[in-house]
């Protein structure tokens, strides 16, 4: 069986060579298991799996070579001694799955079944969780994105899966040098984006600190290493040197015991995860001291912030109590600010017990003989899955990673439960916080006993009483921005996503009725035998999910008629489309507008009520065009049968009033005015503003309301023709939250 292995594993990785011949060598099993065995007893009964698991990963790895020249089984070897002698684990199942975390994704002949059949459930799924997704006809960002889905949600069940990426990526980046330059650069920013982040929000805190220092060295190489230099020469800073010594007389004059630690800021502080820069004027302060008592007794914190405050005046309102009030992930410490010469020092008292805490977090609690809280693991798994079950672009899966590590505020419900936070959450991040479905039903809230709308910005110390409605909130796009916490943006991301699935499926039946009566087939072939083959065969659930995919343009309509059409029609359809020059257009009848469905492409500037409009459509909606638009063609290379002629449906009111918000280039105030008053009355024109950036081009802003297409219709035509723009549209309260997030601007979407 190694003969086979071992050919199977080296048309694989990198096959062996002359110069290689002595690093093959290299790795000395036995010594590695002497070291190992220190920590874990091979006599044990518990621990034989990871032994097993030892010999096993060793053979299946045999002949494979690390871009070092190093054999491969020295990569998940060093992993399992992070996971030892750095974070303090000695669970063999954990230590156990890190051996074996990439021998599914490396070794051909080994499926995840093998591994099930050997080692058992456990391990076998936090090797499934640790194991890349492997798709060919995917491009590598959505591969990558799918991946990290599939590892938080997996870590929301069995949070070993975390610690095993954590650490493999740790010994990675420590070994990235052999790496070529490319391939360097997108390990690192995957490791600022992913990896460090969730690092953060788990308090590992020496990991977080390493993984941010060693991927923007990668990245940054010149800043880090000026920056490193200040890092070095801030311990010896003399404002550093006298508030240390300062500090030092005033515990020992009080009776306290206590050791006090300036630690400057690691790189990771000095980061700019928006401007994705260096900076030394990021971080608020560049040193912290940390003062750990020499007792566990929690009242003496208090004391010790006594006598810091009377050696150093505080900064005014920067007393932070997470000793009373933890953070959310489990943090506790007093913090203080005080200021010495121009510069700001942050002030940490903790107990021994909280200091390991500050420093291993979550891990710290894993090898514990108490488990985590049922309620603190809950919160550690929703947040897992809320990022895992992201439906939203891998790019927002990263923006809710940052967010979960953000800095945070406490609002306390009606009945005095402390709730922490992301700064600038909304009223909707609190209602799903407490739970799912006060979120989908939150129509407000009592904020400190005055209305607030679900997308109020809340600050520290609020008090909030949540006021729900029957119905769900209809959800839309500037509503997931709003949002801070991951289980909202979440929440209201997969409510889009069936929006646009349902509006789907009424898009798809309407292409497909069409398609079915051009070639005589009535739609009653889709409720007989054949259709259900046909359902089997493309993978489709039922007619519903079927309508769905054609109506977001990953089906073809004149595939199904293929499969249901008699063969005679088959070979007439096939001499009309020989024959035929023009491709046949299907129609789309909009009856309402939403803009979590419909887009005004900005290439054209198409508006509601227009004639000789096309559409395209997607997974997130339908967009308009101007059917001469020359994107449709030339930038985005559309086949005709992927164009739909738009027709208006103008039989009713739309079920919500529309507020536009239209731009009008080259014209001003009182130019347009004599064009407006001929619209009818109908129409509420609420506000005509001026933005003239620059004389010779005046723009104007017109805000309406409008209740149906007929309305839509006339306003646009009333304006100057290839000169406006849809800048926004929506419902008010929509528009409220655009123009709260964002003042418009002449040209700005």
């Amino acid at each position: 069986m190694s003969q086979i292995l071992y050919a199977e594993k080296n048309n694989h990785k990198t096959q062996p060579n002359p110069i290689r011949t002595r690093d093959r060598q290299t790795f000395n099993i036995d010594a590695y298991r002497a070291r190992v065995s220190k920590y874990l007893d091979p006599q044990r009964e518990e621990n034989r799996i990871f032994f097993e698991a030892l010999d096993f990963a060793y053979e299946l790895h045999y002949g494979q070579f690390r871009k070092s020249g190093a054999p491969y089984i020295s990569h998940p070897c060093s992993v399992v001694e992070i996971m030892i002698r750095e974070l303090g684990f000695r669970d063999p199942t954990l230590l156990c799955a890190a051996l074996l975390h990439d021998v599914v994704e490396d070794v051909p002949s080994i499926r995840i079944d093998h591994i099930r059949d050997r080692f058992g459930d456990a391990v076998t799924e936090l090797v499934d969780g640790c194991t890349k997704l492997a798709r060919t006809q995917m491009d590598r960002a959505s591969l990558k994105d799918l991946t990290h889905s599939k590892i938080f949600l997996t870590a929301s069940r069995r949070l070993g899966v975390l610690i095993i990426k954590l650490s493999d990526r740790l010994h990675n980046l420590r070994t990235l040098h052999f790496l070529p330059m490319s391939k360097r650069q997108r390990i690192a920013q995957e490791t600022l984006e992913v990896y460090a982040p969730i690092a953060g929000r788990f308090n590992m805190f020496s990991l977080k600190r390493e993984l941010y220092h060693l991927a923007l060295s990668y990245l940054y190489p010149r800043k880090s290493k000026k920056i490193l230099q200040q890092i070095k020469e801030a311990r010896n800073w003399p404002q550093v040197v006298e508030i240390e010594e300062r500090l030092q007389k005033a515990f020992q004059d009080a009776g306290y015991r206590a050791t006090i630690r300036p630690r400057p800021k690691g790189l990771g502080s000095y980061y700019d995860p928006l401007k994705r820069t260096l900076s030394t004027d990021f971080p608020e302060n560049y040193v912290d001291f940390a003062i750990i008592l020499d007792s566990q007794e929690v009242l003496s914190c208090y004391g010790a912030l006594g006598v810091v405050c009377t050696t150093f005046p505080p900064i005014p309102r920067t007393i932070r109590d997470f000793i009373a009030n933890p953070k959310s992930n489990g943090y506790q410490s007093l913090h203080v600010r005080i200021h010495l010469e121009g510069q700001n020092f942050l002030v940490k008292i903790r107990t021994p017990e909280m200091d390991y805490w500050a420093a291993y977090g979550i891990v710290g609690e894993w090898d514990s003989q108490t488990p985590m809280t049922d309620e603190h693991w809950q919160d550690v798994s929703e947040l897992l899955r809320s990022i895992g079950e992201y439906g939203g672009a891998g790019a927002q899966r990263k923006a809710l990673i940052k967010l979960s590590a953000a800095e945070e505020i406490f609002v306390y419900s009606p009945k005095g439960d402390i709730y922490f936070l992301p700064r600038e959450s909304t009223v909707l991040d609190f209602a799903y916080k407490i739970h799912s479905d006060l979120g989908d039903h939150c129509a407000g809230a009592m904020v400190n006993n005055e209305w607030a709308d679900p997308w109020h910005t809340l600050k520290d110390g609020d008090t909030v009483e949540v006021v729900t409605s029957t119905e769900h909130v209809d959800v839309d796009p500037s509503l997931e921005e709003l949002c801070k916490t991951p289980k909202a943006r979440t929440a209201i991301n997969r409510q889009l996503q069936r929006k646009r699935s349902h509006h789907a499926l009424d898009v798809g039946r309407q292409i497909l009725s069409q398609e079915l009566a051009r070639h005589g087939i009535s739609t009653g072939v889709l409720h007989e035998e054949n259709a259900g083959l046909m359902l089997e065969l493309l993978n489709v659930k039922d007619l519903a999910e079927l309508y769905v995919r054609i109506g977001q343009d990953m089906l073809s309509p004149s595939l199904i008629v293929y499969y249901l059409a008699p063969p005679a029609q088959k070979q007439k359809k096939e001499r009309e489309s020989i024959n035929s020059r023009a491709p046949h257009r299907h129609q789309i009848l909009i009856h309402e507008l939403d803009r979590a469905i419909h887009k005004f492409a900005r290439c054209c500037n198409p508006f509601p009520g227009q004639d000789h409009l096309v559409a395209t459509i997607s997974e997130r909606g339908i967009t308009f065009h101007h059917e001469s638009c020359k994107d449709i063609h030339e930038r985005y290379s559309l086949e005709p049968q992927q164009l739909f002629d738009v027709v208006w449906d103008n039989s009713a009111d739309w079920p919500n009033s529309m507020v536009f918000v239209i731009q009008v280039h080259h014209e001003t105030v009182s130019s347009l005015l004599p064009e407006l008053s001929h619209v009818s009355n109908d129409i509420q024109i609420e506000k005509i503003e001026s933005y003239e950036e620059k004389p010779e081009k005046p723009q104007v802003q017109v805000q309406a309301t409008l209740k149906n297409h007929g309305e839509a219709a006339e306003l646009f035509k009333a304006l100057p023709k290839g000169r406006i723009s849809v800048e926004h549209y929506g419902r008010k309260a929509e528009i409220d939250n655009t123009i709260q997030k964002t003042k418009p601007r002449p040209g700005e979407t």
